[in-house]
């Protein structure tokens, strides 16, 4: 495969997943969704599984859902299955060496992977989802599906460019 059809590859993904971001506003769906259009191994019920993860995994301003769901895509290529682990132990170091670039990879552009630091960065003020004054003012934000777009980008590009690594 080509640098170039790795690009438009990785372009589609992006954009297919911003789309779908500024459409729902379900950033972890959102971000997997754009990936599986790319990547055929990507499941629908892992998709339709990952809303789960928005909001800071379950609306919980916890670790990025955007972030959660790119991380699950790059394992579930990359990760070892627990039938490797157990013939070969050290087969989860090649798991967790895919795990760790691609957080340090998304940490470098985003500052963090936690979601009210994401917030912080993107609109100014860290927001708690769990408190409903806090949730309902970030929801109401002038912009804020697409900021949240923004970092959706970031987490599609990295995984969809981790996956094209050995192609």
């Amino acid at each position: 495969m080509t640098q170039e059809e790795k690009k438009a590859i990785v372009d589609k993904a992006v954009e297919t997943a911003v789309m779908a971001q500024v459409r729902d506003d379900v950033c972890s769906r959102s971000t997997l969704y754009g990936l599986s259009t790319q990547f055929d191994f990507i499941p629908e019920e892992m998709v339709t599984a990952s809303a789960s993860l928005c909001g800071g995994t379950g609306s919980g301003s916890g670790s990025c859902g955007a972030y959660c769901a790119g991380l699950l895509a790059v394992g579930l290529k990359r990760n070892a299955t627990i039938e490797e682990e157990l013939k070969d132990p050290e087969s989860f170091g090649k798991t967790a060496a895919a795990f760790t670039e691609y957080r340090e990879r998304f940490v470098k552009e985003m500052g963090t992977i936690m979601c009210p630091k994401i917030h912080e960065k993107l609109f100014g003020k860290a927001y708690d989802l769990t408190d409903p004054v806090d949730s309902e003012e970030f929801l109401n934000l002038p912009g804020h599906v697409e900021k949240c777009g923004e970092t959706v980008a970031v987490a599609a590009r990295i995984a969809a460019e981790m996956l094209l690594e050995d192609e």
